[in-house]
């Protein structure tokens, strides 16, 4: 009864942790209010904090009096996986790691839709969910699977955060709310200003840790148990098809732009034909599964239409005008405006229609004109006003341009001569062929929009000293970049200004500050100085700026596309990233201490090449995203043809029986050498040799490890040992690429080698035992 015991009382743990985070977080917010604190007050958090201990004490004894009964279904789950027939057990084996995948996407996508700092720290929920799997994979020989758990688990956490963040007054979450572009702005200082804002905060990741690493514990644990029923690199190799499948199915219903009803849904439907064939377990399974469903479709807000895009959740509602507005993650994003007709307009439409066509009244009437981060369409309208010929309108999220082509009452999107493109705005400066007489940006800003798999913003890439080469090469002869960014702080004003400097050969850009949500337009020609005409900026009610981004008083560092980070003002370590580290660190060891799992020296080889992988996995996809585009399907591809490589790895050794990877250890290092070579000398060209070369260097890593790591489990004793071991040490390169933030992405490679070299040196060491 031992995992029975220790699951149940972590479980009970976690639970009682959550209710208790809306009384810490509102205690922690109430202490940063200056107004003072009464005495009814404290005897209001005593008699919340008496009621809510009350509860627990009830849970953990309702909990304890029915230990046996979890003990029997636990046990019989296990039963269950050992006793399938010999036929099935491939197909589960298949299952089992498609639910894995596909559900570990589940979850870090909903959560960051419910509370934006979870999309800031995207690998928090990422390395939860390893802790959960890897520590499930350790426990796979034992005779207790408490898979029955996981639904209940799943739907107590999706009950929990939409009460919490819906159900609790705003002033209450203000200790959790943090934005993730203020953290960036200040990512190497404590951004935690006091000690109640701290505690709220990684209590709360604390929770989230443990109850979502508890929920993954019996999926890993049941991928272990039934690929133990088959020879090591038959289940590894069915292992990587299911993670191959789960992956594909995050492809379609991201295409089908699907809501999280549809993602737990398939979860749990699949959990449910996984788990023991017993009446009652099923039926009650079903039932909270269905409550689960009900919980993620209710409509807390029906005034807003809630969107599930590839990329983010956007909600979309009305201003009092009855426009069109777009939050996306929960804060305001954008919103259209009727400004064809400037003689109904009041003063702040008039404001606001002159931001807009400032661009064409500097430039005069152009011919070509390209549109990146369109949006939904104010300043594709604005450039059908100006009277341009051809205007191409480039946003990567399908689903704010399809709102805007029904919702903008200028249509612009609908004009002849508008082409509307969605794509990522970068991919396509850097790959088009035709020319402009100008590039404008909208305010194009991702908020908490993040890759799938690192801590870079998708916008990043397009703001980068290359990233501004490539609009530069879109221009005509006396052609002319415009970009407008609502600035927070006068240092990323600088930063700005400093990038377009080093991109136009060394020319400072123009600046004109603008009356609408606080934005600054940059204006640069392609060869010169850029003239603005006499009159318009007063005419318009702006002002001239230049000289405040040219001061050198104020510094700023480059965003180059090895440190894309825009919002870091400064090249500085990420210091305010210790906590959370420390807060995974410290739950796992707290998770293996419980279970009595501690890693053995033998897994030392599978810990190391899981950290090495997952940074050369970063560093892949980022190099992809460049070449290929950031967008949604290139990421999902590339994911894809990683595990793919790995399954071909797979079949490799089992077709040529190799036992022995030294010779694939020293191919594995030397194509990393060869991806350092390439990266210090720019990369290779944009040509379809070059793509095709690009291709060949960001996989040849993954493909080399992936011989290394089937040539040792073909002969290892625990498969589940290995798979445990390769996915703590995943969790380790997740905490590792965060060094990225000051050194850079090649420093990936160097850290990638060096734990693929100690790996090396770790399996001479047993070999020569």
């Amino acid at each position: 009864m031992g995992l029975t015991k220790v699951f149940l009382r972590l479980s009970t743990l976690g639970f009682i942790a959550t209710l208790f985070v809306p009384l810490v977080t509102a205690f922690c917010s109430r202490l940063n209010d200056p107004a003072p604190w009464t005495l009814s007050t404290y005897l209001g958090y005593a008699a919340a904090a008496l009621v809510l201990g009350v509860l627990s004490l009830a849970v953990v004894r309702i909990v304890a009096a029915n230990e046996a009964l979890f003990d029997e279904l636990f046990e019989s789950q296990t039963r269950f996986f050992d006793e399938l027939p010999i036929r099935w057990v491939d197909l589960a084996i298949f299952g089992a790691a498609a639910l894995s995948l596909f559900l570990e996407l589940a979850v870090i996508r909903w959560q960051g839709t419910v509370f934006e700092f979870f999309a800031f720290y995207k690998n928090f929920t990422l390395l939860s969910c390893f802790a959960g799997l890897g520590l499930g994979y350790s426990l796979a020989s034992r005779d207790r699977t408490p898979l029955a758990a996981v639904i209940p688990l799943l739907v107590w956490q999706c009950l929990f955060l939409i009460a919490f963040r819906f159900g609790m007054p705003d002033w209450s979450l203000a200790s959790v709310r943090n934005l993730p572009f203020q953290e960036q702005l200040n990512m190497g200082v404590n951004v935690l200003t006091t000690f109640a804002e701290g505690a709220a905060t990684y209590f709360f990741l604390s929770v989230m840790f443990l109850i979502t690493a508890l929920a993954f514990i019996p999926v890993g644990q049941m991928c272990g148990r039934l690929m133990q029923r088959r020879p090591n690199l038959r289940a590894y190799g069915l292992n990587l098809l299911g993670s191959l499948a789960g992956v594909i199915l995050t492809f379609v219903v991201s295409y089908l732009w699907t809501p999280p009803l549809i993602w737990y849904g398939l979860s749990f439907g699949t959990l449910l034909m996984l788990t023991v064939r017993r009446r009652t377990i099923l039926l009650t399974g079903s039932v909270i599964a269905v409550i689960g469903l009900v919980v993620l479709a209710w409509p807390v807000n029906p005034l807003w239409l809630k969107v599930y895009s590839p990329y983010q959740l956007l909600e979309l509602g009305h201003t009092p005008r009855g426009y069109l507005e777009i939050r996306a993650a929960g804060h305001y994003y954008q919103k259209v405006h009727d400004l064809s007709k400037p003689e109904a307009l009041d003063a702040e439409g008039l404001r606001t229609r002159n931001y807009y066509d400032l661009p064409y009244r500097v430039f005069g009437q152009p011919m070509d004109v390209a549109v990146v981060g369109a949006g939904s369409g104010n300043d594709v309208a604005a450039a059908v006003r100006s009277g341009a010929a051809r205007i191409d309108a480039i946003e990567i999220d399908p689903a704010i341009m399809a709102a805007g082509r029904s919702a903008h009452p200028e249509h612009p999107f609908d004009r002849p001569q508008v082409r509307a493109i969605v794509n990522d705005a970068r991919t396509f400066l850097k790959n088009s062929n035709w020319h402009y007489d100008m590039v404008v940006y909208g305010l194009l800003d991702s908020h908490t929009l993040l890759s799938h798999a690192s801590s870079v913003r998708l916008d990043s890439f397009v703001y980068t000293v290359e990233g501004f080469r490539d609009a530069r090469e879109r221009l005509k002869d006396g052609g002319m970049l415009a970009l407008s960014f609502a600035l927070i702080t006068p240092d990323l004003g600088r930063k700005i200004h400093l990038m377009l400097e080093a991109a136009f050969d060394g020319q400072a850009p123009s600046c004109i500050e603008g009356r609408y949500d606080h934005s600054v337009t940059f204006f640069q020609a392609k060869r010169g100085a850029v003239r603005i005409p006499e009159g318009v900026v007063q005419e318009l009610g702006f002002r001239e700026c230049t000289t405040r981004f040219a001061d050198t008083k104020v510094v700023a560092d480059l965003s180059t596309d090895d440190w894309p980070f825009f919002y870091m003002p400064r090249r500085t370590y990420p210091v305010s990233y210790l906590a959370m580290i420390a807060v995974v660190l410290g739950l796992s060891l707290y998770l293996i201490v419980n279970f009595s799992e501690t890693p053995t020296v033998g897994n030392l080889p599978y810990f190391l090449l899981g950290a090495g992988f997952m940074l050369v996995e970063t560093k892949g996809i980022t190099e992809m995203g460049l070449v290929f585009g950031n967008t949604w399907q290139v990421i999902g591809i590339v994911i894809a043809g990683i595990l793919v490589m790995a399954f071909l790895a797979n079949w490799v050794v089992q077709t040529f029986r190799i036992e022995r990877p030294l010779i694939p250890y020293v191919l594995l290092l030397a194509s990393l050498a060869l991806g350092v070579a390439v990266a210090r000398g720019g990369g290779l060209s944009a040509t379809p040799l070059g793509q095709v070369g690009t291709i060949i260097v960001l996989t040849s890593p993954l493909f080399f490890s992936g011989i290394v790591f089937s040539s040792l489990i073909a002969t290892s004793r625990s498969i589940t040992g290995a798979m445990s071991a390769n996915l703590f040490g995943a969790m380790c390169g997740g905490l590792l690429e965060y060094n990225a933030m000051y050194f850079g992405f090649q420093f990936l490679y160097w850290l990638a080698a060096a734990l693929y070299a100690s790996a090396f040196l770790s399996t001479l060491m047993r070999i020569g035992k």
